[in-house]
């Protein structure tokens, strides 16, 4: 399976390579970008949220002057987008067509004035990371609380600020540049701690941590243990992402370059 992953990013990323030739950029320059599930793309700028199908046409825009910058989404549900910001320290949930779907959360009346990241859980809940409390803490529709890791700092002995937090498959992913991946269960019970340090990019694909660091994407099985590697042919990558049908990179400079491998 790994030789086989392997052999996919090799292959897109030699078709990369022609991308680069071609100057074959998408259309617009982008804070950062995601994909989700389906193969739809969202491009955050500043304020600014909008949604490509992978023809690159533009499907919907969502903005909020009034919230700040984005500073990060969550798109592995595409029905149930979240948009968090950190500056109001406010979550928003949208729908597929970028509307919104419920209130606007604000996170200090909930009791947590310092939030630092956010994402999405099961069941249409999602955690946040309290930085005054060194803590994990999961809410459901109705906000309650109905997880919390306790005070993180007393328990792993580490003073966490992290920059990402990840659910996929039944544990929670924890991202601190200095400090390493930290590993959680459903419930916010630590578990292990992985040291993958200072990534420019990060994120999981097939049961696999997917690690960009210093232009070199770094495959790692949390199951195995078991790390493969491939150089990318371009430099200055800040972001990355890949499925079955297309590699999609967003340069330091913030462009954006795509290539499909179907020919």
């Amino acid at each position: 399976m790994n030789f086989i992953i392997k052999y996919i990013l090799i292959i897109i990323l030699s078709y990369t390579i022609e991308v680069k030739a071609q100057n074959n950029e998408f259309p617009a320059k982008v804070d950062y970008f995601e994909l989700d599930v389906i193969g739809n793309l969202y491009f955050v700028n500043n304020t600014e949220l909008r949604k490509f199908n992978s023809s690159a046409t533009e499907l919907n825009t969502y903005s909020n002057l009034m919230f700040g910058d984005i500073e990060y989404i969550d798109v592995r549900d595409a029905m149930n987008i979240l948009v968090y910001y950190q500056n109001s320290n406010k979550i928003l949930m949208l729908d597929n067509t970028l509307s919104i779907k419920n209130s606007p959360i604000d996170l200090s009346d909930l009791g947590y004035s310092e939030t630092t990241v956010a994402c999405l859980s099961y069941n249409n809940a999602f955690w946040i990371y309290d930085a005054i409390g060194h803590e994990l803490l999961r809410f459901n529709l109705l906000l309650e609380n109905t997880d919390r890791s306790g005070d993180l700092k007393s328990i792993t002995g580490y003073n966490l600020n992290p920059v990402q937090i990840i659910e996929r498959d039944n544990q929670l992913i924890l991202r601190d540049e200095i400090n390493g991946i930290f590993v959680f269960d459903r419930y916010g019970g630590y578990l292990r701690r992985i040291p993958f340090y200072d990534l420019d990019d990060f994120y999981i694909r097939s049961n696999t941590w997917q690690m960009l660091k210093n232009d070199t994407n770094y495959s790692f099985n949390p199951m195995t243990l078991f790390t493969d590697t491939v150089l990318t042919p371009l430099k200055n990558i800040d972001e990355m992402r890949v499925n079955s049908k297309t590699a999609y990179f967003k340069l330091k400079d913030k462009t954006f370059v795509y290539k499909s491998i179907l020919k």
